[in-house]
């Protein structure tokens, strides 16, 4: 094949970075389009007795927007074409370089994707970074009309006037039962019905994995009114049941483990018969142990989804006794009514509380989530 210019840009790993930062940049441009068109025809209709509020009132989303989709279109693709001609003009060059300014260009190039990634390491850790530092602030620099980025006096009665405000210690032993039944449950259904789907022989067998995936469409929003209507009913209003049963199966979880089992071979199960293992201690004692990756990760992932969930808790649980950590920041806010000014700080520091236990989760398993995520898409 001929070594043209293209080639040699195509098998760089940035000629796919500017060609994704072009691909943002004619969508993000055709939206900003749709909307000018949209606020012209709108402009062109709107009564002329409209003032300002009642214009801006009236206005759709794509013409609000507009020139916040233009301002992104055009950044991205001046980015886009200064890397594709920095791109073309190394590439370029490259024939005529020596080896050694080619390893020189080589490094260069290794800084820059080091930059560049740090650069969006830090853009998606300053929340948390602020929600730490405001934390430790007192309310009256917490609210000053120029933000600092570091507090002028640590504020560490923060955290023990949060426990003092809000049943914090219950919210958190809520949230730990709640969630470790939930993962318990999620776990043991998953795999026995991953099983089924995966190494079962029946009738039926792949158009009820096919419903199962249906399932993943269907988001809570849709299904919460009927669910509620049902644990109503049961008296599971203000209870354990009531926050953990309806979450007791998750039919994403059933297609990653029917994803890892299908990547055993039969072979093993059928050594495992011959030992005279049946049906669950050929999971226990063969597919669990042989997918224990895929099994760790969601565990993992079902117990910060249980943590962090918010809108079911809230719904089935509307006494102190039953709220979890994420309905219980929440609450904070309406702890600090009637006083001269909402201390902010305070409920950033309930947040922080929040977050402590799943951040050193990640943090120490983080590895088997990774490499259950990759065993489970093998298949």
């Amino acid at each position: 094949m001929k070594d043209t210019l293209l080639l040699r840009m195509r098998q760089t790993g940035w000629f796919d970075v500017w060609l994704f930062a072009l691909a943002i940049a004619i969508v993000t441009l055709v939206i900003g389009a749709a909307g000018v068109i949209q606020y012209n025809v709108q402009m062109g209709n709107m009564p002329a007795h409209f003032n300002e509020y009642q214009i801006n009132e009236a206005l759709g989303s794509l013409a609000h927007a507009r020139q916040s989709f233009l301002l992104i279109g055009r950044i991205a693709l001046l980015v886009s074409a200064v890397g594709f001609t920095i791109l073309a003009i190394t590439e370029s060059l490259a024939p005529k370089v020596s080896r050694k300014n080619k390893d020189r260009l080589k490094m260069v190039g290794v800084g820059i994707q080091y930059l560049a990634a740090g650069a969006v390491t830090l853009v998606m850790l300053f929340p948390i970074y602020w929600m730490v530092i405001s934390s430790l602030k007192t309310s009256t620099e917490l609210l000053l009309p120029v933000p600092t980025l570091w507090p002028h006096q640590f504020q560490w009665s923060n955290f023990p006037n949060v426990l003092e405000r809000a049943p914090f210690v219950r919210y958190l032993f809520n949230t730990l039962v709640s969630t470790f039944f939930i993962m318990v449950g999620e776990v043991v259904i998953g795999v026995f019905a991953a099983y089924g789907f995966s190494k079962g022989q029946f009738k039926g067998r792949d158009f009820l994995f096919m419903l199962v995936l249906g399932a993943l469409m269907v988001p809570i929003q849709v299904t919460f009114v009927p669910i509620y209507v049902m644990i109503s009913r049961m008296g599971w209003v203000n209870s354990f049941p009531g926050l953990i049963v309806p979450n007791l199966v998750s039919a994403y979880f059933i297609f990653m483990l029917r994803q890892a089992f299908m990547s055993v071979d039969d072979s093993y199960l059928d050594a495992g018969r011959v030992d005279g293992l049946g049906r669950i201690g050929t999971i226990v004692h063969v597919l669990a142990p042989m997918n224990a990756p895929t099994l760790i990760t969601i565990s993992i992932i079902t117990f910060i989804n249980g943590w962090n969930s918010y809108f079911w808790p809230k719904m089935v649980a509307t006494k102190d006794e039953y709220r979890t950590i994420a309905v219980g920041v929440v609450r904070l806010r309406r702890t600090f009514s009637g006083m001269e000014t909402a201390n902010y700080n305070e409920i950033m520091a309930g947040a922080v509380m929040a977050i402590i236990p799943i951040v050193l989760l990640f943090l120490i398993l983080q590895k088997y989530i990774m490499t259950g995520m990759s065993k489970a898409a093998m298949k």
